[in-house]
């Protein structure tokens, strides 16, 4: 009954492989989604908890660790301030909204969907937006950011770590060492970069640094998580043209009393999420945040190795883009759409496409959060089956035995 009333049928839990007259069980499934992404048990189970209100010093406490692990997370020190705010990625942009001021002009880096949305973002203030864009599959060179900043005075510049719309991953160190006494702030979407890219925030001197807990820490979805330097928590002030609610300088006490394991309060925080995101750092910070770069690298290697073999094409044009945590995958004859439906029945879940210039074209694979090389086997073992069955150009096999190769 209670299955019925979750809106699941139970002839849902079995999938038929089409053409092949069986059913097998399917009540397992690999989520290799750009976010949400698959949930470690036993983060899940750390927010199964009864009875914990937001003053309860268990919540500090884990607050307080969440606070501090931030702060390692994105490669700052104790002088950068630590926000765990909730809602998204896109909350956190918003949140950046603090630091301006009428009249400031900002200019976004766009390699992509979500580069684009800064814009969609800032238009709705009273600021000014110039925006620099890439191709569909290629990213903003450092140079022609160093060349815009010359020719125009902007006080923020925003760029996107990994660019989840193409899988496209901005060089941000190079771009930030080139325009850094251009420009007041510089400001990193790393929604998808953060925990699975090397982030060196005080080293490339970035003002802002965001993400949100869905995409490679592993968490579900539910916070907005950002980290200031000096400068930027110094813009937060009654001259923003920000709103209330993400308004980072009504959070800035709440954060510093909290890290201090002081009980603090503004608006309600995501609190049960919060118990999940400390043992998502305490799995992190055991596994290693280098060694947890390097298994996220070595994943996307094999998963391109193997698409590549397979015979179909990657949207990111140039290798030094290829980012750790998305990879786009161009057909030339099957619907993208039909892939994703086929090998949802196979028990993969993958990401459809969103680059407006590529719609049609494209679908997106997730490699980020807990992912194993036995999972980008799977995924491209069910990738091979399904191509191969909609008729697809492939090479059979080939895909699943240079991956293989590459994990040797």
């Amino acid at each position: 009954m209670l299955i019925g009333y979750l809106g699941v049928q139970p002839e849902d839990h079995c999938n038929r492989f089409k053409g092949r007259g069986y059913i097998i069980p399917m009540t397992r499934k690999l989520l290799m989604h750009v976010g949400p992404v698959t949930i470690d048990y036993d983060v899940l189970v750390a927010g199964l908890r009864g009875d914990v209100g937001f003053t309860s010093q268990e919540f500090i406490d884990v607050m307080s660790f969440s606070l501090k692990f931030l702060r390692k997370l994105v490669g700052a020190d104790e002088s950068y301030q630590p926000f765990i705010i909730p809602g998204s990625g896109t909350a956190a942009m918003e949140g950046v909204v603090s630091t301006l001021r009428r009249g400031d002009k900002v200019l976004v880096v766009s390699n992509g969907v979500f580069g684009d949305r800064w814009k969609a973002l800032l238009n709705r203030y009273p600021v000014a937006v110039d925006v620099l864009k890439a191709n569909p599959g290629d990213y903003v060179k450092p140079e022609e950011v160093e060349k815009a900043v010359e020719d125009e005075k902007y006080t923020m510049v925003t760029m996107t770590h990994v660019e989840t719309s193409t899988g496209v991953r901005e060089p941000v160190g190079e771009v930030a060492k080139r325009i850094r006494d251009k420009v007041e702030l510089i400001v990193v979407d790393g929604v998808s970069s953060v925990g699975a890219e090397v982030v060196k925030m005080k080293d490339y001197q970035v003002d802002v640094y965001l993400t949100a807990s869905q995409k490679a820490l592993g968490i579900p979805p539910g916070a907005g998580l950002l980290v200031l330097s000096e400068r930027a928590v110094s813009r937060l002030s009654d001259e923003s043209v920000a709103g209330y609610f993400l308004n980072l300088k009504n959070w800035l006490d709440v954060m510093r009393n909290l890290e201090v394991s002081k009980g603090s309060y503004f608006a309600t925080l995501p609190v049960h999420l919060v118990f999940m995101m400390a043992k998502a750092f305490e799995l992190i910070e055991r596994e290693g945040l280098e060694n947890r770069i390097k298994r996220h690298e070595r994943v996307a290697q094999g998963i391109r190795t193997g698409l590549e073999s397979m015979g179909v094409d990657i949207v990111a044009k140039r290798p030094e883009a290829y980012s750790n945590t998305v990879t786009g995958v161009l057909l030339k004859k099957a619907n993208p759409a039909d892939v994703l439906k086929e090998v949802v029945t196979e028990g993969v879940e993958l990401a459809p496409g969103v680059h407006p210039a590529l719609a049609g074209k494209y679908f997106r694979i997730g490699h980020m959060g807990w992912v194993t090389p036995n999972d980008a086997i799977a995924t491209l073992a069910v990738l091979e089956r399904v191509l191969k069955r909609l008729g697809e150009p492939i090479n059979l096999g080939e895909g699943v035995r240079a991956a293989q190769l590459s994990f040797s």
